[in-house]
């Protein structure tokens, strides 16, 4: 039945807005980025202005096969570097197959102000129809994330508000998404967060949850769901000295699960101005 549905989910990329996935994978790899203590290299795909705070060079890796599907695998990596009061990050994803497949780099750079850290992305976005051939675009992400109190951080992140427009097929371009989010550090093992967000031509989607360390610094676990389609998550990770290996997955009422392995590899942490 899966393998039924998969040309019908193709026509659906196609049919909105020719939109590379903005967060295939910021559902889980993102989870930290309204958040200074659970930050790692992932989180600024989710908001640009995390890179305002990092404290270490950080790479991620981050795999998913989309309900159990080969021709739907994701592919996901990023690095996070800190320089003066503020941060450097550079991510590439690839989701699909050899007959159809979206792929996108991104540079982005964010900034700390103080209570205040604000962030750009730009996107390369290409794509991929066999038979039809290559077509590509370029967008942008802007974001910003205020510093409520000590554990309470709030932001906005915005994706192809403008433009992005395809090139051989001028009438397709990139979704525009508005995104609130929040997350607050209950204490040193326990963080939660939340966003609101609105996809262009879909409706309101809540993303929920929460990343607990039963053992500091070792143990993670974390789960969440987003209410688009009703679908929860859950993963487990470990953390040895400066490495860290999750297993999650991710489950659709009617698709059904979709397994991903996240791997992170940390620096050493820049000494504090």
């Amino acid at each position: 039945m899966k393998r039924l549905l998969l040309p019908f989910y193709l026509i659906h990329c196609l049919a909105h807005g020719q939109s590379i996935h903005y967060s295939p994978g910021t559902l889980y790899t993102g989870l930290g980025a309204y958040s200074h203590q659970f930050t790692q290299s992932f989180s600024f795909t989710a908001n640009q202005a995390a890179l305002g705070t990092i404290s270490c060079t950080s790479a991620g890796l981050y795999s998913e096969q989309k309900y159990g599907l080969k021709e739907l695998s994701m592919y996901m990596g990023a690095v996070a570097i800190p320089v003066n009061r503020g941060g450097i990050g550079i991510a590439m994803q690839y989701a699909g197959n050899s007959d159809f497949n979206e792929s996108q780099v991104a540079i982005a750079y964010g900034k700390n102000l103080g209570k205040v850290n604000v962030g750009v992305q730009f996107n390369y976005n290409m794509m991929r129809v066999a038979g039809y051939g290559n077509d590509a675009a370029i967008g942008f992400e802007v974001a910003s994330q205020w510093r409520i109190s000590s554990a309470l951080i709030t932001g906005i992140h915005i994706v192809n508000p403008v433009g992005g427009r395809f090139k051989n097929q001028p009438g397709e371009k990139l979704a525009a998404v508005y995104q609130f989010g929040a997350g607050y550090e209950v204490s040193n093992q326990l963080f939660v967060s939340a966003e609101l967000t609105k996809e262009e031509n879909r409706p309101v989607n809540v993303q929920a949850g929460l990343q607990y360390m039963p053992v500091p610094d070792r143990l993670f676990i974390r789960t969440g769901v987003t209410t688009a389609n009703t679908s929860p998550y859950a993963g487990i990770g470990w953390q040895w000295k400066n490495c860290r290996a999750d297993v999650n997955v991710r489950y659709h009422p009617q698709l059904g699960l979709s397994p991903g392995v996240l791997l992170l590899f940390f620096g050493k942490q820049k000494e504090e101005p």
